[in-house]
């Protein structure tokens, strides 16, 4: 990892992607964009330090109420649907709690229509992602996935406009600051990224608008690949396990006692950031991260090489022009096929999870993703009874995902199963 990690910030690896996937994110996309201290990654560093600084653990802690009411807002419509039809799907529902978290976070409430951008677009994007580059709209499936972006420009457009003539109006340069922030609900107050990422910073000038509709599909995109399914793993290899569970849940209810007398579940993790020696369910996050070594949603990153390069020890050297795909998942299945959260007891921040990539191009949104996981597992531990149907899983696009949408029972966890 430290070597790739080495030749990535030199820019000698550069990143290669399919280039319907290129258009669906955009050129300003982190992905895509040449990383490193040089002058090439000049670019890159401007927008992935902006996007960091916006996605810190202080902004996202006070959002942290908000991610809470989402989730449990899921779970509470998953028992309506399994007192209705005896069953429900718990991956629809874990794609809403990321893109409604995503599009609050970027847009501020009551910026989305709920009926357009919570449906599941990911089998969309995922086909347009490999499909031939011809945008032939609702009759090609590129064209198909590039109205769903087409869907995301055109808010991110309207809300910036709005905020932008408000502030006009208002004049004066703490009024329009003021004109930027949307309330977040629940207890705490914070602005909304959009907000965050415009203004000029020691990083730079503020996002474009076409820098922040890339950043904001980015995110979306991202969001559905990593968290979303990592939920659903957390939550089937949970049930696989009396033990673990049992262990989670204990540590869990812990949580919610401290936040019953406090302020809820952010009174709990009180200054802790969601990794790190200081975080107050080290098992949960241990269970995140055995998740990721086990499900990481994606297997290989393609980097072609700028020159030739020697890999060190055995590896030789790869001459300049030639492709190289690096394998993210290889280190941590050498560890074996159980679930086992122990193995990474007492590792704050384990770098050997590489869900999130290498590197300059590791994943700006690792800190919120792992807030919703544990957030997810907070929830359903302390609330709800779940009981997995099928775990029979089939391959879309290289990931393994669950048919049927993973079919779950939910109930109130105090109301026996039938």
């Amino acid at each position: 990892e430290r070597a790739l990690s080495k030749l990535d910030s030199s820019a000698r690896f550069v990143p290669l992607w399919p280039t319907g996937f290129q258009r669906l994110l955009g050129r300003n996309a982190l992905q895509f964009l040449d990383g490193g201290s040089g002058s090439r990654g000049g670019r890159h560093r401007r927008l992935k330090r902006k996007v960091i600084d916006a996605l810190s653990a202080t902004e996202l802690r006070l959002f942290l109420p908000r991610i809470e009411a989402i989730v449990r807002q899921e779970f509470e419509s998953m028992v309506e649907e399994t007192a209705a039809h005896g069953h429900t799907a718990l991956m629809p529902h874990a794609m809403r709690i990321v893109k409604q978290v995503i599009l609050e976070l970027v847009l501020g409430p009551g910026a989305i229509r709920p009926e357009e951008y919570l449906q599941d677009t990911s089998k969309i994007l995922l086909d347009g992602m490999i499909a031939a580059p011809i945008d032939l709209g609702r009759f090609s499936a590129f064209g198909r996935a590039m109205g769903v972006r087409r869907n995301y420009r055109r808010d991110v457009e309207r809300q910036l406009a709005a905020k932008l003539a408000e502030a006009a109006a208002r004049g004066g340069q703490r009024e329009a600051e003021a004109a930027h922030g949307a309330a977040a609900e629940g207890p705490s107050q914070t602005k909304t990224l959009l907000s965050r990422l415009t203004k000029e910073c020691e990083h730079g000038a503020g996002l474009s608008l076409v820098e922040m509709q890339d950043m904001l599909i980015s995110l979306l995109f991202g969001g559905s690949l990593t968290t979303a399914e990592t939920m659903q793993w957390a939550l089937v290899e949970l049930s696989r396990s009396d033990h673990w569970r049992g262990r989670l849940a204990e540590e869990q209810r812990r949580m919610a006692e401290v936040a019953a007398r406090g302020a809820g579940l952010a009174a709990a993790w009180g200054n802790s950031p969601p990794e790190g020696s200081r975080s107050p369910c080290p098992e949960t996050l241990a269970a995140c991260y055995e998740t990721l070594r086990l499900h990481c949603p994606i297997d290989v990153l393609l980097r072609a090489m700028e020159e030739d390069v020697d890999l060190g020890g055995d590896c030789g050297t790869v001459p300049a022009g030639w492709w190289v795909a690096v394998h993210m998942t290889e280190r941590g299945l050498r560890l074996g096929p159980e679930f086992d959260p122990s193995r990474w007891q007492g590792k704050a921040a384990a770098s050997e999870v590489t869900a999130f990539g290498l590197g300059p191009h590791v994943c700006v949104g690792r800190q919120l993703a792992l807030w919703e996981i544990q957030t997810f597992l907070h929830v359903w531990l302390t609330g709800y009874d779940v009981e997995v149907m099928s775990d029979e899983t089939y391959h879309q696009t290289g990931l393994k995902r669950f048919k049927d949408g993973l079919p779950v029972k939910v109930r109130p966890l105090d109301k026996p199963r039938s």
